[in-house]
């Protein structure tokens, strides 16, 4: 992994910890929760995609719609 991902690794995992700490406080709902976990997931998953030199599914999905676009236009 380059430098760059494992600085960007380290943010996330940074980011994972004060998810935890801030929602588990008695005023914040499970559902902040959990979004704040799926976040942190879909980068860590653009992150993986990234380091194995693959296009991540968002950016995917933005290239095919621009495409199809193209295409239908």
């Amino acid at each position: 992994m380059s430098r760059y991902l494992e600085e960007a690794a380290a943010l996330l995992r940074k980011s994972a910890e004060s998810n935890e700490k801030q929602n588990n406080a008695k005023d914040y709902r499970i559902d902040s929760l959990m979004e704040g976990r799926e976040r942190i997931a879909r980068q860590f998953a653009t992150l993986a995609a990234i380091d194995k030199g693959l296009l991540p599914a968002d950016i995917t999905a933005d290239v095919v719609r621009a495409l199809t676009e193209r295409a239908e236009a």
